[in-house]
């Protein structure tokens, strides 16, 4: 909630996907002026188009969680677009994340920027 609050001080518009739907009925009580959609490939793949910013991940206590098809979604999101993907430490959200380091923390994909 606190990034969701630091987006919006920042003007930002900001959508939530989660598969928590009781979750997402909390945040649409407790914080307004942004958006929430159950995460789904057909939600998401509507947004990526429009997202300047991706921030990804697939919280699976104790597994690692299914990936999603990574390179045709990079292809949809615009040029110079970021995506961060935090599911790394659990093999990414996508076929072709790649763990980084501090050093060199991004590489590109599709013309967008991927910070893993």
């Amino acid at each position: 909630m606190n990034a969701l609050r630091m987006a919006k001080g920042l003007g930002a518009d900001v959508t939530i996907l989660d598969i928590d739907v009781e979750r997402l009925r909390f945040l649409d009580v407790a914080m307004d002026n942004f958006h929430t959609l159950y995460s789904n490939e057909a939600n998401l793949d509507e947004l990526m188009p429009d997202c300047d910013l991706l921030i990804w991940g697939r919280a699976v206590a104790g597994r690692q969680g299914s990936k999603a098809d990574y390179p045709r979604n990079v292809a949809k999101m615009k040029r110079g677009s970021v995506l961060v993907d935090i599911s790394i430490d659990q093999g990414g959200c996508a076929e072709t994340a790649r763990p980084t380091t501090h050093l060199d923390p991004i590489y590109v994909e599709e013309g967008s920027r991927i910070i893993a």
